[in-house]
């Protein structure tokens, strides 16, 4: 009897069960063999030639200040160079305790520590701790492990696929070119820090405030406490982050801050390459035009300046799950049998959920866009059963959504957010004609403000999409103009017309002005976007299905002139966003390799502003002592683990007063003192005011929990997923019988 030979899946799942129960294994016994250490414990001085042993390090150090402060972290020979990562940590003088890290990769490396003042003024160290974690070491070296074999698995499976004989030819290549595309896309990843970015240290710090909330027991975590000087900032409420608690797990684990970005940026690029790829293959019927069009998509030099030089995680993370929106309208303009239905309504759910999840502000945009489409080609979808499907869809998609849409709409409600407020004059933050298609500009984290300050676009980042994408626009205008008679007239004419609109609209030439004059309730719509060149995430991704329909239509006429013209199409955008790469990395002036929350440059207090409530003063945050309501009442924080606060209070009035900690009053905050809520109120500048009661002394605690309605959205949402995966293994056991 014939031996059955070992499968791909079934080895998968024989290699990554040996992979866990292998990581876990070094971790257990990384933890056991090796506690927490403390290395120095004192003033800060003589802290020069600290031979340390391989493991992750915290440096803590406690001080009072009226000026900046640095701690540093120098290897004391160049043979210790590259014995560990390290990072500068900043000590504001807004606080009173830092936490620097290191990472020690090689053991008997000597480094010498250093904490100093980098102005003048006072500046006094209480305390200073270097301390070797056992669990983070513990937990990094075997995520360190993890790494590598995972990078050894997919070598294996890319060598198994070339040679296996149960894959066909073509299914080997475009798995091989899938996984080239994701490498190539991540070039400018490839060194011991983040090439720079506007948002940055933005998103570091977003994934560092999930991690401490994920510390402290919170899930989902809705205050961000490194924001705002740790006062705690509502990020968690208004802006998806579902996709980062990935990356604030591993931070969790031990990974420094900057990989752990650098990991939601690789998953990110695989999920825009393989969804991409499925989407375009599944529009055109045909994976290998998908193929080209995820090369043209993922590879766009919009994607990548959202990636290398605006940081834009929200956007890129969005461009990711566009496609898969798009496919879905697509099929609905298409008569379709009743298994295409469902999977025309799997691919809306899914694809605005993450859209949702990532950056609302493009599912708004992208609707819009969609909906006027649908206007515009309402006769297709006129049909009763088309009507149910979208609003099923719709439905679906919205409870799916719950536990982001009910906390967002529920604050937006409450409070009179500065988002509210915006008065930007975005029409002259939009590219020139010039701009549109070059990938020249400041790679240096360059703005876009040539009209508003007159600084000529010099001074600006890559506006443009890129070469590639002006050739198939041309090709496309020339194919509609020249064939009149193409089966694909309809999807050439929306996609062309689309991207053409959506290009004007991220020009200095749309007249945003005009309509804010002239329709006033339209200002408040238009300054939402903030730059009009938003845009180019609509006119990239319509003028890339333009490109698969182009290359479709060459294929139908002649195999010889779709190879030429695919060929020719892919070799552009990949040279030119090689160029683009190359060019931001080595032009690049700054670079981002923060290791902990403390050693981001930019401070806190002034990363975001878009979600205070209006008439708050950042300058009245830069203290963070407790206000008192009368001499008489004294209050000293004991415990602070965020969402989670203890006070100690003193009140010799006799009578009843109030103190306000730093905390900002969002809503979700309550006191309690001896297991009774006491009041909670807004005090001076936002801060929360919470009652003292007339007593000689005792310990207030304050926690952020969740509304109810909240937790019911979360379970409703949750319970949807769970019933949408049931009725889809339903669904695919139906099909196979």
């Amino acid at each position: 009897m014939e031996k059955k030979k070992l499968g791909l899946k079934k080895f998968s799942l024989i290699y990554f069960a040996a992979v866990i129960a292998v990581c876990l294994l070094a971790a257990i016994i990384g933890r056991a063999t090796s506690g927490s250490v403390y290395v120095y414990q004192g003033d800060g001085s003589n802290m020069t030639g600290m031979e340390l042993s391989k493991g992750v390090y915290s440096i803590d150090v406690d001080y009072v200040s009226d000026c900046y402060g640095m701690v540093t972290v120098n290897p004391s020979s160049e043979l210790d160079q590259w014995g560990a990562f390290y990072a500068n940590a900043f000590m504001p003088d807004y606080t009173n305790h830092v936490t620097s890290t290191i990472y020690v990769n090689q053991s008997g490396a000597r480094f010498d520590i250093g904490v100093y003042p980098v102005a003048e003024g006072s500046f006094n160290v209480s305390n200073v701790s270097v301390v070797r974690s056992g669990s983070l070491s513990a937990t990094y070296n075997a995520l360190r492990l993890l790494g590598f074999l995972i990078v050894l698995y997919l070598v294996i499976v890319v060598i198994w696929i070339l040679r296996s004989k149960e894959y066909g030819k073509n299914r080997r290549v475009i798995t091989t070119g899938l996984l080239l595309l994701i490498f190539v896309s991540m070039i400018g990843f490839m060194e011991s820090y983040i090439p720079g970015g506007q948002d940055a240290e933005f998103h570091l710090a977003r994934i560092a405030s999930l991690s401490d909330g994920l510390r402290s027991g919170s899930f989902p975590v809705r205050i961000y406490d490194n924001f705002a000087n740790d006062y705690g900032y509502p990020l968690g409420v208004l802006y998806g982050d579902l996709f980062l608690y990935p990356s604030a797990i591993l931070h969790v684990l031990g990974m420094p801050l900057w990989k752990s970005y650098v990991f939601y940026v690789v998953l990110m690029s695989a999920l825009t390459a393989v969804i991409s790829w499925f989407c375009l293959g599944e529009m055109t019927e045909d994976l290998n035009i998908g193929f080209v069009g995820s090369v043209i998509y993922t590879l766009s030099i919009w994607r990548l300046n959202d990636i290398y030089i605006r940081a834009a995680a929200g956007e890129y993370g969005a461009m990711a799950f566009l496609p898969l929106i798009v496919l879905g309208f697509y099929q609905l303009f298409r008569d379709t049998q009743e298994k295409k239905n469902r999977r025309t309504f799997l691919y809306l759910v899914v694809g605005y959920f993450g859209v949702i999840q990532t950056h609302m502000l493009t599912s708004i945009t992208v609707t819009v866009f969609l909906v006027v489409i649908g206007l515009c080609l309402c006769k297709r979808i006129l049909k009763m059963s088309k009507i149910i499907l979208v609003l099923k869809a719709a439905g679906v998609a919205l409870l799916a959504n719950l536990c982001f849409i009910v906390p967002m709409l529920d604050y937006y409600g409450t409070f009179d957010l500065t988002v509210e407020h915006q008065t930007t004059n975005i029409q002259s933050q939009g590219a020139y004609l010039s701009q549109l298609f070059s990938t020249a500009g400041n790679y240096n984290d360059g703005i876009s403000a040539s009209i508003a300050d007159s600084y000529g676009i010099s001074g600006e980042m890559p506006l443009g999409i890129g070469l590639s994408m002006l050739l198939i626009l041309i090709v496309l205008i020339l194919v509609v103009l020249t064939d009149p008679k193409s089966k694909y007239r309809t999807t050439f004419i929306v996609s062309g017309v689309v991207s053409l609109i959506s290009l004007w609209m991220s020009t200095c030439y749309f007249p945003y002005d005009f309509i804010s004059r002239k329709l006033s309730f339209l200002a408040r719509i238009i300054n939402r976007v903030q730059f009009p060149w938003r845009y180019s995430v609509i006119t990239t991704f319509a003028l890339t299905v333009a490109a698969v329909f182009l290359l479709k239509y060459f294929k139908d006429k002649e195999k010889n002139l779709f190879v030429l013209v695919a060929s020719l199409v892919m070799i552009i955008t990949v040279c030119q966003a090689v160029s683009f790469m190359s060019e931001r990395i080595n032009q690049n002036e700054t670079v981002v390799n923060a290791l902990c929350t403390d050693q981001i440059a930019s401070p806190m207090i002034d990363n975001d502003t878009l979600y205070w409530i209006q008439g708050m003063s950042k300058d009245n945050l830069t203290s963070r002592d407790i206000t008192v309501s009368g001499d008489g009442i004294t209050a000293q924080i004991t415990g602070m683990n965020v969402p989670k606060w203890t006070i100690s209070f003193t009140n010799s009035t006799g009578a009843e007063g109030y103190i306000e900690p730093p905390i900002l009053a969002f809503k979700g905050y309550h006191a309690y003192y001896e297991g009774k809520e006491i009041s909670v109120s807004p005090g001076d500048n936002y801060r929360i005011r919470v009652s003292v009661p007339a007593v000689s002394d005792g310990v207030i605690s304050i926690k952020f929990k969740e509304p109810v309605l909240w937790r019911i959205a979360e379970i409703v949402s949750v319970v949807t997923w769970i019933l949408l995966a049931i009725s889809l293994i339903m669904n695919g056991r139906k099909e196979r019988d």
